[in-house]
C-alpha cells in the first residue's frame, strides 16, 4: 500500500495500522507489514520478513502433511506500505512528487519543451544501477539469470497464482 490510487489516498490506507491488522486477521490472513520510507532499511525489512513469511509456510505445511492437519491455516500475508514513487525522482518542476498522487501519473514529461527533464530521468534510471544487472551487451548478468532458471517450480508453474487479498 502506497497511499495513493489515481489521485486519492486508498480506503485500506486511510484506516489506522491496528485496524488494518484486525482486518487482514478477520479475512484469515496473518500481516506481516514491512513499513518505511528508506530503501536500504525497507530492503533488510523485507529480507527478513521474508525470512519470517518462508518458515510460516513451511511449518504450515509441514504441519498438513506430516500430522494430516486439515485445519485452515492462517497464512502469512505481507503489507508493504511506502511511499508513492519512492525511488522516483522526489520534486519535478518545483512540484512533490514521491508520496503524492502525482507519482501515480507519468513524473516525468521528455520531450522539446521540458530538456531538463532527461537529466533528471537518467539519474533516475541509472539509480537503479543497471551496470550491476546487466552485461555489456545488455543481457542479464549470468548469476541473476541462474535465479530465473529456479523459477521452473512452485508459483511460477500456477496457472493463476495467488496476488493477496485486499
Amino acid at each position: 500500500m502506497n497511499g495513493y490510487k489515481i489521485s486519492n489516498p486508498t480506503v485500506l490506507d486511510r484506516i489506522e495500522h491496528d485496524e488494518l491488522d484486525q482486518f487482514i486477521r478477520g479475512c484469515g490472513w496473518t500481516p506481516h507489514f514491512v513499513e518505511g520510507h528508506e530503501p536500504a532499511a525497507m530492503h533488510q525489512l523485507m529480507a527478513s520478513t521474508l525470512d519470517t513469511v518462508i518458515a510460516e509456510i513451511k511449518r504450515i505445511q509441514r504441519a498438513a502433511r506430516e500430522n494430516d492437519d486439515a485445519t485452515r491455516p492462517r497464512w502469512p500475508m505481507i503489507v508493504l506500505r511506502s511511499p508513492k514513487g519512492w525511488t522516483g525522482p522526489k520534486v519535478v518542476d518545483g512540484l512533490q512528487v514521491e508520496g503524492t498522487f502525482r507519482a501515480h501519473q507519468v513524473p516525468l514529461l521528455v520531450d522539446a519543451q521540458h530538456p531538463k527533464h532527461v537529466e533528471q530521468l537518467e539519474a533516475w534510471m541509472r539509480s537503479y544501477r543497471p551496470e550491476e544487472l546487466f552485461d555489456d551487451n545488455g543481457r542479464l548478468i549470468a548469476e541473476l539469470a541462474e535465479l530465473a532458471q529456479g523459477a521452473r517450480s512452485g508459483w511460477a508453474l500456477m496457472p493463476t497464482p495467488t496476488v493477496g487479498c485486499c
